[in-house]
């Protein structure tokens, strides 16, 4: 049938124009890098450095960077850019885009727009045909459910509402958890998880990771080469999403002798298509001797859970500051 081929100039010529016009289909530009000093000061920040090492201070603050490098500590907490620090002429140079989706919410977390905070999902990782890492006999899959019910247990006692993306041993695609969370108008997503690693140097490898997506453009900070990325639905939150990260990444380090493996940027699937803020734990190692009390002991486990909930009520309570209940 050959009705539809004097359309297929105009229709090329459409797709094209959407491939301009949509951040789903576009392709980020290079970000622009500014003077790091510059910015500081119109932040009321001391500036010092030591060797490699720039600090950025104030009574409240204080920011470590390393020349060349992704990470930066904010407040003894590790947190890693989007861009690598260059330096121009001995000037330590940041991207626009790490002032906006990681600098700016730090020090100056936004404001919810909209009603209160009052829904939760919370993902179980894994589950049913996907045990998740394996030590022995034991499957993560089932202590992230164990820790779900507990986080919920908290959530609900502080007033807030709960929905469990899986409340039982079933498999739930990636797709799917992120769709069910949508559709219960969680206003935040926690996904829980605990890590596993079997390479060399394994015996050293422990502590807590916590994820929240990556910005359009940017790479994820666990890929070494840098591939980029583009917008995803997700990303509308960055601002937010880096604010939840913070709080519970901090109050879990609070409330427990969990190593900081730090702040941590991905894509992963759950995270890209969520209409909410949202964030991927990864709470310990199973294959640390000094993690796995955390995971396998009820009581140790309890005490991930209150400190996740408080990291929730944190987050809440600063996006909401003058906002009635």
């Amino acid at each position: 049938m050959t009705v539809g081929r004097p359309f297929q100039p105009a229709i090329a010529v459409v797709w094209f124009l959407l491939t301009l016009a949509s951040p789903l289909f576009a392709n980020p530009a290079p970000p622009h890098f500014r003077d790091l000093a510059d910015w500081a000061r119109l932040h009321d920040l001391r500036i010092s450095t030591r060797g490699d090492l720039l600090l950025l201070t104030n009574r409240w603050m204080r920011f470590r960077f390393q020349k060349d490098s992704n990470k930066v500590s904010f407040n003894e907490v590790e947190y890693r850019l989007s861009d690598i620090l260059p330096t121009v002429q001995g000037r330590y140079r940041i991207s626009q885009r790490d002032i906006d989706t990681l600098l700016s919410p730090l020090i100056s977390p936004p404001k919810r727009r909209g009603p209160p905070i009052r829904m939760i999902a919370i993902n179980a990782g894994h589950g049913g045909k996907d045990p998740g890492n394996i030590e022995g006999s034991r499957q993560e899959k089932i202590y992230t459910l164990a820790l779900a019910k507990r986080l919920a247990e908290r959530l609900r006692a502080a007033g807030l509402k709960v929905t469990l993306i899986r409340d039982d041993d079933t498999f739930i695609p990636l797709e799917t958890r992120a769709v069910k969370a949508n559709k219960s108008g969680a206003d935040l997503y926690i996904s829980l998880h605990f890590n596993g690693f079997d390479g060399p140097g394994r015996a050293g490898v422990q502590g807590l990771e916590t994820y929240c997506l990556t910005p359009a453009g940017a790479s994820s900070s666990n890929d070494a080469h840098r591939h980029g990325g583009s917008w995803s639905a997700g990303n509308a939150f960055d601002r937010e999403n880096i604010t939840l990260a913070q709080q519970i990444h901090t109050s879990l380090l609070d409330q427990t002798s969990l190593p900081d493996r730090g702040v941590r940027r991905a894509r992963f699937k759950e995270l890209t298509l969520l209409k909410m803020p949202g964030v991927l734990i990864e709470i310990g190692y199973m294959t640390h001797p000094s993690d796995t009390p955390y995971i396998y002991t009820e009581k140790l486990r309890d005490q991930l859970a209150s400190a996740i909930a408080e990291g929730v009520i944190r987050h809440k309570r600063l996006l909401e500051r003058g906002k009635p209940e």
